[in-house]
């Protein structure tokens, strides 16, 4: 293996020194006065995002793994047919909700094997055993310890067919590169951590987010002017291209927080009158990115890089959550959607760290929950569609067919009833308006884009995270408005720290604390 032996490093050693250690997360950090953290037993029978997405929070079927349909479907949408294997795929979930891989299987004409898997345990298997799948449905940031293995290939961007479709904020930082008033966030913000210089020949400056031992990641964008770095052209070779992504914060009680989403600052996490309320995620990087925006606009730290913070920064951070633990303000640190669904159905929590599903299925449920919408910017994530250097030739040609189907618009209008975007949501609009929305269970409409996307009211009641007709109420709106708007302010993006190791190190402290 070259890489990582390269630079002296053992990939397993290197996996389990990053706290990668298990199929389902990491261990147990027990305390009495909080959720204790799950068992890989117990964590298989919940939901993490991955597994939101397959069940529908409702414990719908698992992946159905029937059939292949080649033909008709496969031809219309130009794709080759001589590959007519299984297509092996690694995942979160995110890209397969229910419905999904029959309609992808139907429309390909090959099938697909979906394992999946939890953030720690995608980027384990991509190290130690990359010969195992043929496609990595990965977060952009994981690409930081994966990529200087040389377990994976290029992807190569002119192959994506809806690559001049796609929102300019992966490339550029900003959906519209011209608004000044935008902000990119700190951190790996895909623009950062998208492009590669595989033979040294692109000019462009490496990223200078993730570990010292990146030597092809590159960044095309100059941030200070604006403008490509050069005047080069953009690379061809990327990591993989973004699918879905989204913008994270906050979920809050509003019926006990009586503020509107845009005034619920992130400082919320650590306001003592939520004492024994609060909850975060198990996880250092989201919950200390979290955390370092809310003792940043409190005005107790500041940091130079919200999404690669140094190990000054990291103790700073450490010793105020420490001290908020002792004081009591945490009544939880949660590890799986459910965890984060029953926290606050049962009013354990009044605001925590949550993901938008949670919050629209507690919404369906008549939870009077809302999402914040802070000030300061939301945390953005990206998703990294990879392909291992082992795949070539017709499954290769498979890969790259399965990548440009993502953006067909199916898988789009499916996860939009989640409430995340596709990287190409700006032409979702006209497929729903085709014949092919009648796919749909039920049929996708404009008024549902009209709800996610354009932040409209909803003009009915209209279908969501379960697919029942009711989920979304007649007059409601999405919290945080449009997709423009939503999009408009990043505070930072989930991201991999130079100071990993201690990161985790220092967290681990910070909850056996």
């Amino acid at each position: 293996m070259s890489g990582l032996d390269d630079l002296g490093y053992d990939p397993q050693e290197y996996a389990d020194q990053l706290g990668y250690t298990d199929e389902l997360g990491r261990g147990d950090h027990s305390d009495p006065n909080l959720v204790r953290a799950e068992t890989p037993e117990e964590r298989r029978r919940g939901l993490t995002r991955r597994e939101l997405l397959v069940k529908g929070g409702l414990g719908a079927a698992a992946l159905s793994t029937a059939g292949s349909f080649a033909g008709p479907a496969a031809a219309k949408l130009g794709r080759k047919e001589a590959f007519t294997g299984t297509l092996n795929v690694i995942s979160l979930g995110v890209e397969w909700p229910t419905g999904a891989q029959a309609q992808a299987e139907k429309d390909l004409g090959f099938k697909f094997n979906v394992q999946l898997l939890s953030t720690n345990a995608e980027v384990q298997k991509s190290i130690t055993a990359p010969d195992s799948f043929d496609v990595g449905g990965l977060y952009n940031y994981q690409m930081f310890p994966i990529w200087p293995t040389g377990n994976f290939q290029p992807v190569d961007r002119t192959k994506i067919t809806a690559w001049n479709d796609f929102y300019k904020v992966f490339t550029t930082g900003k959906v519209n590169p011209s608004d000044k008033t935008a902000t990119a966030g700190q951190g790996d913000a895909p623009f950062r951590v998208l492009f590669l210089d595989v033979d040294g020949s692109t000019g462009l400056p490496k990223t200078k987010e993730g570990p010292t031992n990146n030597k092809q990641i590159v960044q095309w964008w100059d941030e200070a002017k604006n403008a490509p770095f050069g005047g080069k052209p953009q690379p061809k070779w990327i990591l993989g291209p973004p699918a879905h992504f989204n913008m994270d914060s906050m979920g809050y009680n509003g019926d006990v927080i009586k503020k509107a989403p845009n005034q619920v600052h992130w400082g919320e996490l650590l306001n003592p009158a939520w004492k024994g309320r609060v909850a975060l995620l198990n996880d250092p990087g989201i919950a200390m990115e979290d955390a370092g925006n809310a003792v940043k606009q409190l005005g107790l730290m500041k940091f130079g890089d919200l999404g690669n913070m140094t190990k000054p920064e990291i103790d700073g951070l450490i010793k105020l959550l420490i001290s908020y633990k002792k004081k009591k303000q945490f009544r939880a640190f949660w590890s799986t959607f459910n965890e984060s669904v029953k926290l606050m159905s049962s009013k354990e929590v009044v605001i925590e760290s949550m993901w938008s599903p949670a919050v629209a299925l507690l919404t369906a449920q008549g939870v009077p929950v809302r999402y914040a919408f802070p000030p300061e910017g939301m945390r953005g994530w990206c998703s990294c569609q990879a392909i291992p250097k082992h795949v070539t030739g017709d499954k290769l040609d498979a890969a790259y067919n399965y990548l440009n189907w993502m953006y067909d618009g199916f898988l789009g209008a499916l996860i939009m009833r989640q409430g995340y975007y596709v990287a190409n949501g700006a032409k979702l609009l006209s497929w729903i308006g085709s014949s092919k929305a009648s796919e749909g269970k039920p049929p996708f409409t404009a008024d549902e884009f009209n709800f996610w996307y354009n932040g409209k009211p909803a003009p009915k009641d209209l279908p969501g995270i379960t697919g029942h007709v009711g989920d979304i109420k007649k007059g409601s709106t999405r919290d945080g408005g449009s997709f423009l708007k939503r999009s408009h302010h990043y505070s930072s993006w989930n991201s991999f720290f130079k100071e990993n190791v201690y990161q985790v190190k220092r967290f681990n402290d910070f909850l056996s604390a």
